[in-house]
Order: C-alpha cells, then sequence, then structure tokens
C-alpha cells in the first residue's frame, strides 16, 4: 500500500480512513505484524492523531470487530426470544449466521485467519465467547453429539467463504444446506 500525503478531513472521515486502511494492513501483514506507525504513514496522519481517535492500535481492532459482534449479539437475542421449534430455529440461526458473516466478509475473514487476533486477550475473547453462546444456541442442548453437530454445522458456513472463487451470494444454498446437513448428521 502506498503511503498517502496528509489531506484534510472531517473527524468522522479520518476515523473511517483509518479503520479502511488499518483492515488492509491487517490482512497484508497481520494485526500483530502492523504498526501504529505503519497505519499512521499510509493514512497520512500524526500517530497523535491516531490515537485521538483510537486510543491505541488495541482500539483499532475492537471498533473492526464491533460491528460483527454486535450484529452476532442482536443475532442471538434474537434467536432467543423465537418461539418455534429447535428445526426452524436451526435454520434461522445459521441463515442469520450466514447473513453476518457475508456483511461483514472482510473484517470476518481478517478475524478467521489471523491468529494474533484469535489470541487476542479482549478481542478474541470475546469473539470465543459469542461462538460458544451461538453453538450453545444452535444445539438446542448440551448433549456431546449436539455441540459437535453445531460445530461442524458452524465449520460449513464458514470454511466455503474462505475458498477463492466462492461467490457468497450465489453459493449461499449450497453452503446453507451444507451446513444443515452437518448439523443433523449422526454418528
Amino acid at each position: 500500500m502506498a503511503r498517502r500525503t496528509p489531506v484534510r478531513q472531517s473527524g468522522a472521515a479520518t476515523r473511517a480512513r483509518i479503520l479502511d486502511v488499518s483492515l488492509g494492513l491487517f490482512i497484508a501483514d497481520s494485526f500483530q505484524g502492523t504498526s501504529v506507525r505503519d497505519i499512521a504513514d499510509h493514512v497520512g496522519v500524526t500517530q497523535p492523531t491516531l490515537y485521538y481517535h483510537f486510543g491505541s492500535k488495541d482500539g483499532i481492532l475492537a471498533a473492526l470487530i464491533e460491528p460483527l459482534v454486535q450484529g452476532g449479539e442482536k443475532l442471538l437475542d434474537h434467536l432467543a426470544s423465537l418461539d418455534v421449534e429447535s428445526g426452524a430455529r436451526a435454520d434461522r440461526a445459521l441463515e442469520g449466521y450466514y447473513d453476518l458473516i457475508v456483511e461483514h466478509l472482510d473484517v470476518f475473514l481478517f478475524v478467521e485467519t489471523d491468529r494474533s487476533v484469535r489470541s487476542h486477550p479482549v478481542a478474541g475473547h470475546r469473539l470465543a465467547e459469542q461462538a460458544a453462546r451461538f453453538i450453545g444456541l444452535l444445539a438446542g442442548s448440551t448433549a456431546h453429539e449436539d455441540r459437535i453437530g453445531a460445530a461442524a454445522a458452524i465449520g460449513a458456513v464458514r470454511r466455503p467463504l474462505r475458498l477463492p472463487g466462492i461467490d457468497p451470494l450465489q453459493d449461499r444454498a449450497s453452503i446453507l444446506r451444507r451446513a444443515r446437513a452437518a448439523l443433523t448428521a449422526s454418528s
């Protein structure tokens, strides 16, 4: 990514630009491999400007994942409130989960592939905790086999989206069909 010369922008525009550039750098070089200086230089702002908007590199990471986490919380709350049989809840859960990931695909792919994010004490913990809640809701019970099926279904949603040539809109039905099969498969 080429470095930018400083340009006057509004606070919101600067904040959005920092997030956009940060995500690109994190994807290219990893969260751990990208410094605050790298981000500031590529955005064309000073490091104090970056700290003003986010406080730290961890603050940038938190802001990047927040829409994904908030969307997940909203989905979990919605699913928990549904008064439907477990099969219909599972279908809605997988569809909602898929749509949430696709809505935030760049951030999801970054989180999914960057070990330093998954092991991050705050961001990684929040994402893992949410995933565990989703597995529990999708399983519908604490039975070991049900939790294995739920984890397999989640993997059946996530993994294809990492493959080259996947079109999230065109391949949605096929991916969801296979995720449902993973959920209901018996050993």
